[in-house]
């Protein structure tokens, strides 16, 4: 019965061991089986090698940067706002050359090849969030294949896609050809080499990469300051704190002029009427 027990505890502990490692040790997906570079797939099969001379496990085939800051590429990164970071995703058919010919059934060709990114739009401050990519085709095993870098806000802040930024690069004519913004949709957008066709052939002669730029914006900002220059009140009429001064030569002045005026009108008023009266007089004796 001991021993019962002491197995079962083994097995829990089995069980729940995947479940305590890291986020970012189990990112990718679906288990598979793996390969090596000098011991490649028999069948169509994208980035299952673990020992590729350029990136390494091909599994963790997600990564990041601070753009223009000629640091590695990362699987786990500090966003701060106002900066813009680069994203990279490798794909790699991990067939042998030899399978790619029809003598071999074309069995290493992979097609209707798409990859379909997503990154979180909105963090808030200390908020961990996953850029992910996902390789698909119709006749790979498996069928899909992804894997996720993991990102935390520094501060609050919104990620946005610069537009034009998501390149393919490869050794063909597709080389630097801008992808659809399909890329950011369920469906994806189709790979290649001398076209976007979704037909990728297997060896790393045909691998390659995409990139795109993420441009962060912070979302708290800080609060408006207040004027230190108080709008002006409006100015009030001045009222006299005294009266114009009235005295003696004052009056008698006003007086004066008072005076005048009346002379003015009573001679202006004589005038008139003897204007008048003669006239009158000269038309009497015209008659």
């Amino acid at each position: 019965m001991k021993s019962g027990k002491v197995s079962l505890v083994a097995l829990v502990a089995a069980i729940l061991a995947p479940l305590a490692l890291a986020p970012n040790v189990m990112a990718w997906g679906p288990e598979r089986p793996t390969y090596t570079m000098n011991q490649p797939a028999n069948h169509a099969t994208f980035n299952s090698i673990t020992d590729n001379a350029g990136v390494g496990d091909e599994r963790d085939f997600v990564r990041i940067v601070e753009k223009n800051t000629g640091n590695t590429y990362t699987s786990d990164l500090e966003l701060e706002a106002g900066k813009q970071y680069e994203v990279y995703i490798y794909y790699h058919n991990d067939a042998s050359a030899t399978y790619n010919d029809s003598a071999h059934n074309n069995v290493g060709v992979a097609r209707d090849v798409r990859l379909s990114s997503y990154f979180p739009h909105e963090l808030a401050k200390g908020e961990e969030g996953q850029v992910s990519g996902k390789i698909s085709s119709i006749n790979t095993d498996p069928l899909v294949v992804w894997d996720e870098a993991f990102v935390t806000a520094k501060e609050a802040m919104t990620l946005h896609y610069v537009e034009g930024s998501a390149k393919i690069y490869n050794k063909y004519n597709a080389s630097g050809t801008v992808l659809s913004t399909n890329l950011f949709s369920e469906q994806g957008t189709f790979l290649g080499l001398a076209k976007l066709n979704g037909i990728i052939l297997g060896c790393d002669e045909y691998s390659g990469h995409v990139v795109y730029t993420l441009q962060t914006v912070a979302t708290d900002g800080p609060e408006p300051t207040p004027d230190p220059t108080p709008d002006p009140k409006p100015v009030e009429p001045e009222i006299p704190t005294e009266l114009p001064k009235t005295g003696p030569v004052e009056i008698v002045f006003a007086i004066v002029i008072v005076c005048l005026v009346i002379a003015g009108i009573v001679y202006w008023n004589r005038t008139h009427k003897a204007v008048k009266k003669a006239t009158k007089k000269a038309k009497g004796k015209k008659r």
